[in-house]
């Protein structure tokens, strides 16, 4: 691969993690810690969107970097892009509206009894959520790792 798209595929790659690494460990906590929870919830739900066409942009560049190795692409490199690519998605399309839908009943004049239903299905999505984010983490990490082998300095 030449320079410029290794330089594309590395860099796509640091950022996707990167990006990762600061909102789950470093942005999120310190949001929900210093803003109430309907604050916090709120602006997390102004940053999600973004941070999810982040992981598309990335993801997308990464993949379309090893596609242009042709035969030399490893199927396990693919294979890691690809997982990291379906959970984003997911998470991004799937969940994250779903979340953001109960989160507006929520605000709205309901009964005890829907609003305890609604914070179950939340608690379930932001699970989801979370184990989606780790295995974007994770493969992440792999990826790079398997990157990394191939560098000379």
């Amino acid at each position: 691969m030449n320079i410029f798209f290794s330089f594309l595929h590395l860099l796509s790659l640091v950022c996707w993690i990167g990006s990762i690494v600061f909102f789950s460990f470093f942005a999120a906590p310190a949001i929900f810690k210093n803003l109430d929870r309907s604050d916090a919830g709120k602006v997390v739900g102004v940053i999600f969107p973004r941070y999810y066409v982040l992981g598309y942009i990335c993801g997308t560049l990464i993949l379309l970097t090893l596609v242009m190795q042709g035969f030399e692409v490893s199927r396990v490199k693919l294979g890691l892009v690809l997982v990291m690519l379906v959970c984003s998605v997911f998470a991004g399309f799937g969940i994250g509206p779903n979340a953001r839908k109960i989160k507006e009943r929520l605000q709205g004049s309901i009964s005890r009894e829907e609003k305890d239903s609604l914070e179950r299905k939340f608690k379930k999505f932001h699970r989801m959520s979370v184990q989606l984010n780790g295995t974007t983490l994770l493969a992440g990490l792999v990826l790079l790792w398997f990157t990394a082998e191939g560098l000379t300095l």
